[in-house]
């Protein structure tokens, strides 16, 4: 008698943010990357697999909930949707995932309604914010039987089987879970190498229709259909470890690579299979390696591949310079994104441990403005505990002298296990106590106020210099006639602007 497959439900929790929302109206949808990766990866070693999306449902049905408005609303939308199809396809087994920080309150809610529903199924989580506070998510909520610590793939392979077959966890590596009443936690050692063994994300568990969204606003030099952007993640991990970070407790400290060809053969699989002409290149560290980074996009231009793309996750200046830029330009990048973080090389060296220099930046955005097409966008984060005027003065000075068509300024957050949190507890500038910070609130207010103040600045000190970097970043685009995602170098027929300098 042929043995039946496991069955497990994957649902991507929805992320609380207006960050999003524009007038009610959806930017992006995102796809669940991570979760995908891990479904074709079930899929490949016969585990049927199935694909929730939340955060499409809830964006089609409820922006006030994204909003952070309506709890109720996506409460009753569980019941009514939700828990009817995980009766319909009765899963072994149900995986949550849960990227981002703003994603864990809708995070409990799914996992409590469904354990209430069908206490049987195991409830498996996994992301970065559960990796942060896996063993205090496990000592407060009961309704999670267990945590994946990082990357999942093998080790989510391996609970299942150890499920399965009624064995014990204990020889398994990145998991946390309760045994006679005890918190286990197996600390993630082991890290995937091998990135090309790992199978193309597969795109079929999702209905791609409800990927789509108005791009019409969205800048397109090349004048072809943006369509439904892809996201490429070409490598893992980044090997910096800035005092801020929490990445590499996910990814690992080492960074790792996909082959170029591998990149490519991914690209041009979905350029000619499901008409892909847009790209967003998620890496945490996307031109670490410059041979490799120029094979990649030279191999854009030799595979005749008319696509367009963009660095959301930011880029560091460190890899910047004339030679990337130009085959990155030629190849289709439209939007580039430098994490500067701070004007102060100080507070950059000495409380970011990001060792780039001001000259460093300053060439890399040179090289950007060489290219009137390329919209230039850069990140900066305030509040550093050294933080000061002077400090201050010194980021916008760079943000007025660098040629930015857009920049965001970001209060930083203390995540727990980084450099800067343990900092922030001996100096008495937050809490120590990590139970606060479990429920997201505590760090996603990051977007709207500053979560600790420097030792030598007031909260409304730092309140005071975003606004002014956002009024001066309002008045240098309303200034330039341009619509707001093209760069202001830009030339067109009935749009010619003098080159800035």
């Amino acid at each position: 008698m042929k043995e039946s497959k496991m069955k497990v439900m994957l649902i991507a929790s929805p992320a609380t943010s207006a960050e999003r929302y524009k007038n009610n109206r959806v930017i992006e949808h995102f796809f669940p990357i991570g979760l995908l990766s891990l479904a074709t990866f079930l899929k490949q070693n016969n585990i049927e697999t199935e694909v929730a999306d939340l955060q499409i449902y809830c964006e089609n049905n409820m922006v006030d909930y994204l909003c952070g408005l309506n709890e109720d609303s996506f409460v009753k939308y569980i019941d009514n949707h939700l828990l009817k199809r995980v009766g319909d396809y009765k899963p072994d087994v149900i995986g949550i995932g849960c990227l981002f920080t703003g994603a864990f309150s809708g995070l409990k809610i799914i996992a409590k309604r469904i354990k209430d529903v069908f206490p049987h199924i195991p409830i498996v989580i996994g992301g970065i914010h559960p990796t942060l506070f896996a063993e205090e998510i496990l000592a407060r909520y009961d309704f999670i039987d267990y945590i994946i610590l990082g990357e999942g793939e093998k080790t989510f392979l391996n609970l299942l089987n150890c499920i399965k077959n009624k064995e014990s966890l204990h020889s398994l590596d990145g998991i946390v879970f309760r045994h006679n009443g005890q918190i286990i936690k197996k600390v993630k050692t082991r890290f995937e190498n091998s990135l090309d063994s790992l199978p193309f994300v597969d795109y079929n568990f999702l209905n791609l229709e409800d990927y789509k969204s108005d791009k019409s606003s969205w800048y397109s030099p090349k004048e072809i259909e943006i369509g439904i952007p892809f996201p490429i993640i070409s490598g893992r991990s980044c090997p910096n470890q800035c005092s801020y970070c929490s990445m590499w407790h996910v990814h690992g400290k080492k960074i790792r690579f996909r082959s170029a060809d591998n990149v490519l053969d991914e690209i041009e699989f979905l350029y000619k299979n499901f008409n892909a002409s847009y790209f967003h290149f998620m890496d945490d560290n996307l031109t670490f390696d410059k041979k490799r980074t120029l094979d990649i996009f030279q191999g854009i231009i030799d595979r005749n591949l008319n696509i367009q793309f963009d660095t959301p996750n930011g880029t560091s200046a460190n890899a910047l310079d004339d030679e990337i830029i130009d085959v990155m330009v030629k190849a289709g990048l439209v939007r580039i994104t430098i994490a500067i973080e701070s004007g102060s090389q100080d507070i950059r060296f000495h409380s970011m441990n990001k060792y780039v220099t001001d000259d460093k930046i300053y060439s890399a955005a040179k090289a950007c403005a060489k290219h009137n097409n390329l919209f230039i966008n850069a990140f900066f984060m305030i509040g550093m505990p050294e933080e000061t005027h002077k400090s201050l003065n010194e980021t916008f000075k760079m943000i007025k002298e660098l040629p930015l068509d857009a920049f965001s300024v970001f209060y930083v957050a203390p995540y727990p296990h980084t450099k800067l949190f343990d900092q922030c507890s001996k100096n008495n500038l937050i809490s120590s106590d990590i139970s606060k910070y479990i429920n997201a609130e505590n760090l996603q207010h990051a977007n709207d106020k500053p979560i600790f103040k420097p030792y030598n600045l007031t909260e409304e000190d730092l309140i005071k210099f975003r606004n002014k970097c956002y009024n001066y970043l309002k008045e240098m685009r309303s200034s330039s006639n341009l619509p707001p995602n093209y760069p202001l170098r830009y030339k067109h027929e009935k749009i010619i602007l003098e080159k800035r300098k």
